[in-house]
């Protein structure tokens, strides 16, 4: 029944499936979009400058614009889409709303992404064979594994220098030894050995520890030892290293992870990496409700995930809470607004823009005390989509968060 609801809802409408109150870009003015702000997928070409604002720090409530990284024509502190601006020394969130500084003397402002890296490469782009997608379906699961989208999702975060990263779907190299020879060819197997660094590795680079969540090693939140590390974890890279439960009937693995980060400056950041469950059928959405059960409610250890003292929820919910559409057809997309939204104890950090397949606005950032401004590769005036193939089927979410 919850399934032909959204069948009919969305194929009567395709324009708006999904994410009906979507833009492709947040609005330069911090309210409507206008034709102006609307940009293609492809975005403009980069420019010489990165998109990383390397100083840290708002100094009672004035940005500084580190060399002009994230800063607009003025030298202000923005994202392309005027949502973390400095001029007049006022901080606004993602919907242009000014936010009190009055208390934020030495605020530090960190950058968090998150990432679905599940690719779908098209024959012919890359010397990508049809071969090689049989391969990719058979062994690598869609999950980032060939070569030329490595370098891709590597260039891109090289040039976003972010303190947090919560990947989901990337390719677990270990299974590269089950993989025969011949399927190896342009993937990440291809040169593997039991020694070679993870996908996480080869893309992130060093100075980042990496927690995956139980069960599932396509699944991990990445912090740069610089901003902090996991206390529990004391290796660079702990596979069940983000507390979970599997929910029984619901797949391998624990689809919600919890890690608590101690900052180098002091105090902790509770993080949850979500990927929830994919599809519409009824089985499928009552998985997701116990996801979202999992993040407020209960962990499995009588807590909810999102339980430190300031949390930071972030990954692929894999529905829209802020879709009409998805809200009808969807209990998960309901279970969300009873614990997020501007009237309730979380709030959503991004703005509402279609980050899968131009349809859903699915890639998302919650917190409870946390605010900030966000892009998005591909859809904000500035900043080009990370792969120009259309390797990836998800738009990143990059956002400059400042650290209460």
């Amino acid at each position: 029944m919850r399934l032909s609801l959204f069948l009919i809802l969305t194929c009567g409408a395709p324009a708006v499936l999904g994410c009906d109150s979507c833009t492709n870009v947040a609005p330069t003015d911090g309210g409507q979009v206008s034709d102006a702000d609307i940009t293609d997928r492809d975005g403009p070409s980069e420019g010489d400058t990165g998109w990383r604002r390397d100083a840290a720090v708002l100094d009672a409530g004035e940005a500084a614009d580190a060399g002009g990284d994230l800063t607009d024509a003025g030298g202000d502190l923005d994202d392309a889409a005027g949502d973390l601006d400095d001029a007049g020394g006022v901080l606004t969130d993602a919907g242009g709303n000014p936010i009190d500084a009055s208390e934020d003397a030495g605020l530090e402002v960190f950058v968090a992404v998150t990432f679905n890296t599940g690719i779908h490469p098209t024959v012919g782009s890359d010397g990508f064979t049809l071969q090689q997608r049989e391969y990719l379906d058979t062994y690598y699961g869609h999950g980032l594994a060939w070569g030329p989208a490595i370098d891709q999702a590597r260039t891109f975060l090289e040039r976003v220098q972010p303190d947090l990263v919560a990947f989901q779907e990337y390719f677990d190299v270990e299974e590269c030894a089950d993989i025969p020879v011949e399927a190896r060819q342009g993937f990440v197997c291809e040169d593997w050995t039991p020694e070679s660094p993870t996908v996480a590795q080869r893309i992130l680079g060093p100075g980042y520890q990496l927690a995956c969540n139980v069960g599932m090693p396509d699944k991990c939140a990445a912090v740069k030892t610089a901003f902090g590390t996991f206390p529990s974890c004391a290796e660079e890279t702990c596979r069940d290293g983000l507390y979970g439960s599997v929910i029984s009937g619901c797949g391998r693995g624990a689809r919600i992870g919890r890690g608590l980060i101690q900052l180098v400056q002091g105090g902790t950041l509770t993080v949850v990496n979500v990927h929830g469950s994919s599809g519409y059928s009824d089985e499928e959405i009552d998985c997701r409700v116990l996801q979202v059960e999992q993040v407020f409610v209960d962990l499995g250890d009588g807590a909810p995930a999102a339980s430190g003292q300031r949390n930071l929820i972030l990954g692929d919910f894999n529905t829209d809470p802020r879709s009409v559409t998805a809200i009808l057809a969807d209990a998960s997309a309901r279970r969300w607004n009873d614990f997020v939204g501007s009237d309730l104890p979380f709030d959503f950090i991004n703005a509402h823009v279609t980050t899968y397949q131009d349809l859903f606005c699915i890639d998302n950032m919650v917190s409870d005390l946390l605010t900030g401004s966000c892009f998005f590769p591909g859809y904000t005036e500035g900043y080009p989509a990370v792969s120009p193939e259309g390797y990836f089927d998800h738009v990143p979410t990059v956002c400059s968060i400042a650290l209460r």
